[in-house]
């Protein structure tokens, strides 16, 4: 039996093609914002963790759902952009429309919300980003640390030391995204806990009265910046070992 050829990878361009910015304000100008959340069929993948070498990328491949149109694709690309730039030691890639994706990739669809499987799955896994919700650059970031094996900050196990989770004021069904993992699951790789991390939640995510879901035990700001955090950046070298 022949083998089929892969279809090669186009290489990411040297400088992102459009200000990250203009692309922002333009497919999203009522800033509508959609939450991060595990499927329910997400939700067994998510409880691997972190730790397994398994769930590691040597090359982080995307295939694009024809759904998305250009700006937002170029929202997509840059994200990756900025990845590929904190992990030179992964190979990223985006495989075009009219190839037939092989090998362990990730499949970006435009579905209802913004989700990840967590980590190297095996095979072909989702990422959703509803549109115009999840088409901001730190949503796509966010979403694409969580397929590159990084749980929410707040899933910490040092996070009570931190943070309060106000279980009370979460909507009925959301609590498992609040869920602490212990240190048999997750590595903090010693970077201590950032609640302006990227990864974070905003203080009121997930509440169904305008209550916050979590509070800061240390007098923080809580809720993540724009773009990456040292943080953020220190542990994915960490874990990559780049």
């Amino acid at each position: 039996m022949a083998s089929v050829l892969e279809v090669p990878l186009p290489p990411l361009p040297e400088n992102p093609s459009r200000n990250t910015s203009f692309l922002e304000s333009l497919l999203n100008p009522n800033q509508t914002k959609r939450y991060c959340t595990a499927n329910e069929d997400e939700r067994p993948q998510i409880r691997s963790g972190l730790k397994p070498v398994r769930y590691k990328w040597t090359e982080f491949n995307v295939f694009i759902d024809d759904t998305f149109d250009t700006d937002e694709r170029s929202l997509i690309n840059n994200a990756l952009y900025k990845l590929n730039q904190v992990l030179p030691c992964i190979k990223f890639g985006i495989w075009p429309n009219s190839a037939k994706p092989s090998g362990d990739y990730v499949r970006i669809k435009k579905g209802n919300g913004c989700s990840s499987a967590i980590g190297r799955q095996g095979g072909v896994q989702l990422m959703s980003l509803s549109s115009p919700g999840c088409m901001s650059l730190r949503t796509i970031l966010h979403e694409m640390i969580h397929a590159l094996g990084f749980l929410h900050e707040q899933s910490r196990p040092d996070r009570d030391k931190y943070v309060s989770v106000m279980w009370e004021n979460i909507q009925p069904g959301k609590e498992h995204n609040f869920i602490k993992r212990d240190n048999k699951e997750v590595n903090t790789f010693g970077i201590p806990y950032d609640s302006r991390s990227i990864m974070h939640y905003h203080p009121n995510d997930f509440s169904w009265n305008g209550q916050p879901t979590i509070i800061s035990k240390i007098g923080k700001r809580i809720g993540p910046t724009q773009d990456l955090r040292r943080s953020d950046i220190k542990k994915l070298k960490k874990m990559y070992k780049c």
